[in-house]
């Protein structure tokens, strides 16, 4: 496949997605779910302290001024606490161990992260596979754990595209164009989320139609393994 090629499925990627950064926007979306979860923390927090210290004084015996300033540290030692503390996040749980109808948005928040360190026509492939992962993710409600099916989406999407793109990053930046055999590594990883993405739309369709045994015995592997040591 020349580089031209390449060049123009992402583009055509690009367009079928609408060239909206949808991973950038549900990265946001975390962040910002998981700075309103840590001021939840806080606010119940404070309540228990307003509510609490009074209570304690009313039946049990008065605070004082001693037992009124170790309330206040311990509060503001819980608070600090509450939002150093990470919030747990769908993609902290390693790919492999998340449970199938997780797995794509968990996908999703993981390519999410890896994006910055992408050149830019990957970034716009990264940005169409999160969506077909979106759009996945309902689908395998319908698919149980132990069929066949699963097993081929688990591989493509904890398995192999992290493979490709852990490949990828592992090669030192400024060999990430340089060719070798017709093949640069920037190219590979163009190639390699190409066959993801199309991948990922005859599963999504396969799903769709309930026509899980192609699902499961139609194997596709992707064309480009990335070793990640500059040879291709």
């Amino acid at each position: 496949m020349k580089s031209d090629d390449v060049l123009a499925r992402a583009e055509e990627a690009l367009r079928r997605h609408g060239g909206v950064s949808r991973l950038q926007k549900r990265a946001v979306q975390r962040v910002v779910k998981a700075g309103v979860t840590k001021a939840k923390r806080v606010a119940w927090l404070l309540a228990a302290f307003m509510f609490g210290v009074p209570l304690w004084a009313l039946l049990i015996e008065p605070v004082g001024i001693v037992g009124l300033m170790l309330a206040v540290i311990a509060f503001l030692g819980l608070a600090l606490a509450a939002v150093l503390i990470p919030v747990k996040q769908m993609a902290s749980i390693p790919l492999p161990q998340t449970e199938l109808a997780r797995l794509p948005l968990s996908t999703e928040a993981w390519l999410a992260d890896q994006r910055p360190a992408l050149p830019a026509p990957a970034q716009r492939l990264a940005d169409g596979i999160g969506l077909r992962l979106e759009q996945l993710a309902p689908q395998l409600d319908r698919i149980n754990e132990n069929e066949p099916a699963a097993a081929s989406v688990r591989r493509l999407i904890a398995e192999e595209l992290p493979e490709l793109i852990n490949g990828y990053q592992r090669v030192p930046p400024h060999l990430r164009t340089q060719q070798v055999h017709g093949l640069s590594p920037d190219k590979q990883l163009l190639d390699g989320l190409s066959v993801v993405d199309s991948e990922l739309e005859r599963m999504s369709a396969q799903i769709a139609a309930g026509d899980l045994n192609q699902l499961a015995t139609q194997k596709r592997y992707l064309e480009i393994k990335y070793q990640g040591d500059g040879t291709g």
